[in-house]
């Protein structure tokens, strides 16, 4: 065990993931947790239960109880490490701004805590759809689920029987795949949020390599839902939100995608909140540029277009807009044929 800081707390933890490990910490994901941080001030919310069901080292938990003033209550829970986040809390004492509690619940029995909450934080190691199923359940209406999700081999097309058990969605890989992964988990979710007749905004995302990181607002059900399906060529980028069994740029069978979210990925306004607020280089160059994410779904990269083509490749800007999930891509609301016109142009 080893001591860190990050933000204002101080915690024992491993950053080293083994069986034997007591309480491990990623520190890649600072990133993340600081994002976590600016959403919290940015809502302006007070007096909010937060419950952090795996917990590990606590770090976001407590950050969260230090760094922001929006919490009543914080749960740390975690099956594994709970003599970990008691000396955390312990070493913290002094600067936590809200009642936190400890507990070792198994993560799936969100009722054992006899309440509901504002805020349920989920990232496990793997996919968090279970354990967003039992969590819907404690979670206030107009409360936060905020939910990461590793797995993503399975969401970004590379295990497709893992993706059609967990997600029930088809996936494939495409140059977009981490927007398709994101779209499929919101789905997901969104499905789960109507068992409880509930419904889902997303507010804000971080997908990186290895994660993806969406917040969601659980709201009353509507009387419709933001799902459908994308068509996407195997043989060349072109893809449609429109039915089209048959690429109507070279004729090759269409693979159907999906379903999955097709509504907004993110609150343009919370995000202009959070940019406003952020004093962090890295947080402040992507909240800066997420601001100006077009809603448009998926997104080519000039490297896909320059390959079916075999010309150089140009400069995004160019084409679209950029978009943060990838440095190369662009949204455009361009058909292909006429996209691949303009590229062949420049």
């Amino acid at each position: 065990m080893e001591r860190f800081r990050e933000g204002a707390v101080s915690f024992l933890a491993e950053n080293k993931q083994t069986r034997g490990s007591e309480a491990f910490f990623n520190p890649d994901r600072e990133f993340d947790r600081n994002l976590n941080v600016l959403l919290i001030k940015a809502i302006g919310r007070s007096g909010l239960d937060g419950l952090d069901l795996m917990s590990a080292s606590g770090v976001r938990g407590l950050r969260l109880a230090v760094e922001t003033e929006g919490f009543k209550t914080m749960a740390l829970n975690d099956l594994n490490t709970y003599s970990v986040l008691k000396k955390n809390v312990e070493s913290n004492s002094d600067l936590i701004k809200s009642e936190v509690s400890v507990s070792s619940f198994n993560a799936a029995e969100t009722y054992k805590f006899g309440k509901v909450f504002d805020y349920i934080d989920i990232d496990p190691f793997g996919s968090p759809v279970t354990y967003a199923l039992y969590a819907m359940n404690s979670i206030k209406l107009g409360g936060i689920l905020a939910l990461t999700a590793t797995d993503t081999a399975a969401l970004y097309g590379r295990a497709a029987k893992a993706c059609a058990l967990k997600y029930r969605s088809v996936s494939c890989k495409t140059s977009y795949y981490n927007e398709l992964g994101l779209r499929i988990l919101l789905k997901r979710i969104d499905e789960i949020a109507g068992i409880y007749k509930k419904s889902i905004e997303p507010m804000i995302f971080d997908v990186r390599r290895h994660y993806i990181r969406t917040y969601i607002k659980i709201g009353r059900i509507k009387s419709s839902t933001e799902i459908d399906t994308i068509y996407q060529c195997p043989e060349c980028p072109n893809r449609s939100m429109q039915e089209e069994f048959m690429c109507s740029n070279c004729g090759a069978e269409m693979n159907r995608l999906g379903p999955l979210w097709t509504g907004r990925l993110f609150d343009r306004d919370l995000v202009l909140k959070m940019y406003e607020l952020s004093s962090g280089l890295k947080e402040k160059e992507y909240l800066s540029a997420l601001k100006e994410e077009e809603d448009m779904i998926s997104y080519y990269t000039t490297t896909e277009i320059a390959k079916y083509l075999k010309q150089p490749e140009k400069k995004n800007g160019l084409l679209g807009s950029k978009t943060v999930l990838n440095p190369k891509g662009f949204r455009t609301k361009m058909a292909f044929k006429e996209l691949v016109g303009l590229y062949s142009k420049l």
